[in-house]
């Protein structure tokens, strides 16, 4: 009896370890908590994409840095989740260009399902 009492618990830890691992992006929330401290990169190229707060612009939004430190950002991020992925869009405040990525739990594509797509990975 103790064996099928310990076996039933390793099962309903490793069911609840693995359910929160895999558990979609419902709502814009889910996509800021899961991003929170997150840095996603690229070796081959040198970037680092994340989401977060931007102290000099006081306000939340993309962050990109490249191999040299150099951070660029892209603010009033619009958020729409997908169930297993969500997509994040931003703007630049220095020429109103555009940057968007697809976020997965394991990884952020940029460009998705175009001629150069790049996946980042998180550190």
């Amino acid at each position: 009896m103790k064996k099928h009492i310990l076996l039933f618990s390793i099962f309903l830890i490793a069911g609840v370890k693995s359910n929160a691992q895999s558990k979609p992006f419902s709502i814009e929330d889910d996509v800021r908590v899961f991003m929170q401290d997150k840095w996603f990169s690229n070796p081959d190229n040198g970037l680092k994409v994340t989401y977060g707060y931007i102290s000099s612009l006081n306000t939340y939004g993309i962050k990109i840095k490249n191999k040299h430190n150099a951070e660029f950002y892209y603010i009033n991020v619009d958020i729409k989740t997908y169930g297993m992925y969500a997509i994040l869009k931003g703007m630049s405040p220095e020429d109103g260009s555009n940057f968007s990525f697809r976020l997965f739990k394991d990884r952020v594509v940029v460009g998705y399902g175009q001629e150069g797509e790049t996946s980042f990975y998180p550190n």
